[in-house]
């Protein structure tokens, strides 16, 4: 036969271990969630800033592609018209990035070759380092995109620690309350509910 007096003591123990191990593992989870919620806000930031500078980049590489081809169309009409001098004005005109693609294009003799390229924009000397910088801040940006939403996921995880345990604490506390079996009940109920949450924090990251 079961000693109640000596059940209610162990309960009364278990009780009182359940709520401090509880209540230091929700401050902790709610400690992490806190951080985490900061990361958050900062891989954001840092994304957001990202596609500011990708945008200008983009800005710049539109520029730089319109003086390209207006000095290249301007180059031809001189060239179809038989202006020499005006031709090989606007040649000497053309950007560095623009000058390797060009000659590139040159080199095929498109005037008198049906298969040369097009234009100079198609061969693959034709560079625009802006154009890699802002496909270089996409991808960035791209990046804290994913570490925010991470750190998203990780925040609610913390987020819903802190209610388990919370909640462990409440369960503990209700059951000093009770009488045989139900304050049994409940610190076993709260016991369990505080290793699957043990088992949650331990797979989780800090901060």
């Amino acid at each position: 036969m079961l000693d109640r007096k000596a059940v209610d003591r162990v309960v009364d123990v278990a009780s009182v271990a359940l709520i401090s191990i509880a209540a230091v593992l929700s401050a902790f989870c709610s400690y992490q969630s806190g951080r985490w919620g900061e990361a958050q806000s900062r891989f954001y930031s840092i994304a957001n800033a990202q596609h500011v500078r990708s945008a200008e980049a983009i800005g710049r590489s539109n520029a730089l592609m319109t003086i390209d081809v207006t000095l290249f169309l301007n180059y031809i009409n001189a060239v179809a018209g038989g202006r020499t001098r005006e031709a090989e004005f606007f040649n000497r005109r053309f950007r560095p990035e623009m000058r390797p693609a060009m000659n590139a294009w040159l080199a095929t003799k498109p005037l008198t070759n049906p298969k040369a390229p097009s234009s100079p924009f198609v061969m693959r000397q034709y560079t625009l380092r802006t154009k890699s910088e802002a496909e270089s801040y996409n991808r960035s940006a791209a990046a804290s995109f994913d570490s925010a939403q991470e750190a998203a996921r990780h925040a609610d995880a913390f987020l819903l620690l802190t209610v388990i345990f919370a909640g462990v604490s409440f369960l503990a506390g209700v059951s000093t309350k009770m009488v045989f079996p139900r304050h049994l009940m409940l610190v076993t109920l709260g016991t369990l509910a505080l290793a699957y949450g043990l088992i949650r924090l331990v797979s989780l990251p800090f901060l």
